[in-house]
């Protein structure tokens, strides 16, 4: 009994040594990136509680956080991920560029790799970091590690960085939402919310389901996805239409619908980017159009007026607002905003004369037979 108790000490003590140790992954941070306690220049990047298992490390992490004199509010971004994907922390300093990443499976650190992800030369030279994109050199989050990054580094407001923790990256949809968000901020009082009806969705929904609380499990956002035929008979002054937002007082039972349109034509045109960049999947341009449009649209993410506006102002009542919500219904024609046309309705196709011909055929056969 007192070996087995002795093994059992020696398998439990090695395993315990063998462990990993937040300390470990601190230190191999600081040796190879490098940075100093208290750096403000640093920015750790992590889905820390968020891979399976990962939550055991959280206090340690944390602790040495503090410990190093760093800030959990400006040095730390949580990114959400899959609960099946593994633990992953990159480190990455913003007056040299670089960027230490580190991976753990099973209690170990099984990746280390290090590259220059700053903005200038991942703009300058996509090609480059294109091939490295496509060998997961960030195991397939290189996305959201260099715009993370890079936004973080022009000074990242804390609702950039909860909804940035959401998404889990940042692109110009989710800035867009951030814009959307401050521009509808000066309505909100103590005994109203948002009512939010996604038409169409887009990144942008995540930030307002963040900002406003407006989440789809509480029924306070309902996502409708418009058709190509819907699309075709907007009214000219809604073709960037942004979303409805309904400024709801439950106590009076009525609410204030604002629909919204942001300008995506002047966000290409400030970012210098096109439409056809953002589509391109089959080079390095998808990713190289939506960083630099990130790193073009901060610039005015404190003036939302310069991309949205407000096109239309309604009254809506509860009755109204059920109509609204309800699946199959396109609010925007509830609202009186868009009118389909007659030939863009579902045609109902008229009894066809064959088969008239044929029915009465068939009644004749039978009534020979009878």
């Amino acid at each position: 009994m007192k070996k087995f108790a002795i093994a059992m000490l020696v398998i439990v003590c090695c395993g315990v040594a063998n462990a990993l140790s937040m300390d470990d992954v601190m230190s191999k941070a600081m040796t190879k990136l490098p940075f100093g306690k208290g750096s403000k220049d640093v920015l750790i990047i992590t889905n820390l509680g968020y891979s399976e298992g990962s939550q055991i490390y959280y206090d340690d992490f944390v602790k040495d956080v503090l410990r190093l004199n760093l800030s959990m509010e400006r040095n730390v971004q949580f990114v959400h991920s899959s609960y099946n994907k593994p633990l992953w922390f990159a480190f990455f300093n913003k007056t040299t560029g670089e960027c230490l990443y580190i991976r753990i499976s099973n209690d170990r650190i099984t990746k280390i790799v290090k590259e220059n992800i700053s903005a200038e030369k991942l703009l300058s030279k996509p090609e480059e970091f294109d091939k490295k994109i496509k060998s997961k050199i960030f195991d397939g989050n290189e996305f959201s590690i260099i715009t993370i990054a890079n936004v973080w580094a022009l000074g990242m407001p804390w609702e950039l960085k909860k909804s940035a923790e959401f998404h889990n990256h940042i692109c110009p949809g989710l800035l867009s939402g951030i814009m959307i968000a401050d521009f509808l901020k000066k309505n909100v009082k103590n005994d109203s919310y948002y009512i939010i009806l996604a038409v169409p969705p887009w990144c942008k929904d995540d930030a307002l389901q963040i900002v406003f609380d407006s989440t789809v499990g509480k029924r306070r956002m309902f996502v409708k996805q418009l058709s190509e035929e819907q699309k075709k008979f907007l009214p000219n002054e809604f073709k960037d239409i942004a979303g409805i937002y309904i400024l709801w007082n439950r106590k009076e039972g009525k609410g204030t619908a604002y629909i919204l349109t942001f300008d995506w034509e002047k966000a290409y045109e400030d970012s210098g980017v096109n439409w056809s960049d953002i589509k391109d999947f089959s080079s390095y341009r998808w990713w190289w159009a939506r960083l630099k449009m990130d790193i073009a649209m901060m610039k005015y993410l404190n003036q939302p007026e310069w991309y949205v506006r407000v096109d239309r102002k309604l009254e809506v009542d509860s009755k109204t607002l059920q109509k609204l919500e309800t699946a199959g219904v396109n609010p925007l024609e509830v609202l009186g905003i868009e009118k389909l046309k007659e030939s863009a309705t579902v045609k109902r196709s008229p009894f066809p004369f064959e088969v008239l011909i044929l029915a009465v055929i068939c009644a004749c056969a039978v009534k020979r037979i009878l």
